[in-house]
């Protein structure tokens, strides 16, 4: 452990970071969970003869904001996901994080508390794409339908 590990309290199991972009367009069919301060995307990882372990990826839209800001949302993401995936993070699966604005604002125990609901969601059986379906009260339908 470094000295600068020792002061700060940091430690150095981070989750691997996903890096290319095949794996992102790759996770993007894969289930997902929309937050109001980040979206989750997920899906087994690609056979290798490497370790299982899972990954996680990190992106934010140049529409919430400049470079700081979105580096901002990205250091926030980051260290909630080296929080909470070592322990709730399924072995096989990579995740992707799409930062959203209001990560900036939301407390950290809340952000950690919407990551643990999102993966508990995305890994629940026979739970497809996000659950925010179009579907009302009309039957399924919604009115530009009929």
């Amino acid at each position: 452990m470094s000295r600068y590990q020792q002061i700060s309290g940091l430690t150095s199991n981070r989750v691997p970071t996903l890096k290319k972009r095949s794996d992102f367009l790759r996770l993007r069919t894969g289930k997902r969970y929309s937050a109001k301060s980040f979206i989750l995307q997920s899906g087994k990882t690609e056979p290798s003869g490497k370790n299982d372990s899972c990954s996680v990826g990190y992106t934010v839209t140049k529409k919430t904001g400049n470079a700081v800001i979105r580096n901002r949302i990205k250091r926030r993401l980051r260290e909630v996901a080296n929080k909470v995936l070592p322990a709730k993070g399924t072995h096989g699966f990579d995740y992707v994080l799409i930062g959203k604005q209001h990560a900036l604002v939301q407390n950290f125990t809340s952000l950690s508390r919407d990551l643990e609901q999102a993966l508990d969601h995305v890994h629940r059986n026979g739970a497809k794409g996000s659950g925010n379906s179009k579907q009302s009260a009309h039957g399924g339908k919604q009115p530009f339908d009929q």
